[in-house]
């Protein structure tokens, strides 16, 4: 195991983590216990383009700025084949694409890759683990890592290219993806997700504006009653399921789809 820890905190307190990690899994953790935030950047493998990664990652805090950084992984042009393990499934990374559960000379065993094959290189994967005080907020930057947050985080802003977001409670959320699913539980103060080929659910908002726009993916949204404002929500390829918004003249709701079904109750 490989890993990189935060030094020496510079502030207590709520902190904004600003994370830059092309590939692998960050988890971000909101503990109310916390006074500080720690951080670790870490990896199964021992050796590899992964290990390497990990001993380059930076990581500082100046002020209530907290910084991560994660190099690209050498090779992960040429081949290289990641193992990412959460939420009851394992996710195979290539650089040709994602499958799930195995693939042609990998062989996982409870989520730990026990064989592997061909020409590529077959790596556990890189995390980072993030925990923050209450109040804190994340920035995020992304190729292909997934973003998975536990706990009450304040605010969000999210850019990635293949990468998706798994949240428990935001209270305002940005994110701008390309292909990746956004599943967040709450959202207290307002929404503004703009994917391509990605699917947002939002189980629970409770803002005053909500902006949710897609290409090729469905947007499934319930209204909180304390939601008011606006609440757009659009899509070209993808069906539109707001719920909670009936008979609410508080709500101004705009949706629009090109091919898909719009459900509004």
């Amino acid at each position: 195991m490989t890993s990189k820890n935060l030094p020496a905190p510079a502030a207590v307190g709520p902190v904004l983590a600003s994370v830059n990690c092309p590939m692998g899994v960050v988890r971000v953790t909101v503990d109310p216990a916390a006074t500080i935030a720690r951080a670790e950047v870490r990896t199964d493998d021992t050796t590899g383009p992964a290990a390497d990664a990990v001993a380059k990652s930076r990581i500082s805090q100046d002020g209530n700025r907290l910084t991560i950084v994660v190099p690209e992984v050498e090779g992960a042009g040429g081949g290289i084949t990641q193992i990412i393990t959460g939420g009851g499934r394992t996710r195979v990374t290539q650089t040709i694409g994602t499958v799930y559960g195995s693939m042609t000379g990998v062989t996982i065993i409870n989520g730990r890759v026990v064989t592997g094959g061909g020409n590529g290189v077959v790596s556990s994967g890189i995390e980072v683990l993030v925990t923050l005080p209450a109040g804190s907020g994340v920035q995020m930057s992304s190729t292909n890592a997934d973003l998975e947050v536990t706990g009450l985080l304040a605010a969000l802003d999210l850019n990635t290219r293949n990468g998706s977001l798994r949240a428990g409670v935001i209270g305002r959320v940005k994110v701008r993806g390309h292909n990746g699913d956004s599943e967040i539980d709450s959202v207290q103060e307002w929404a503004d997700i703009e994917t391509h080929n990605g699917n947002t659910y939002i189980g629970s908002y409770g803002g005053g504006a909500a902006r949710v726009i897609t290409h090729n993916g469905n947007v499934d949204l319930a209204a909180a009653p304390a939601a008011s404002g606006q609440i757009e929500a659009r899509a070209h390829n993808g069906s539109i399921r707001l719920r909670g918004v009936s008979h609410r003249p508080e709500l101004n709701v705009v949706t629009r789809t090109h091919n898909g079904h719009v459900s509004k109750h």
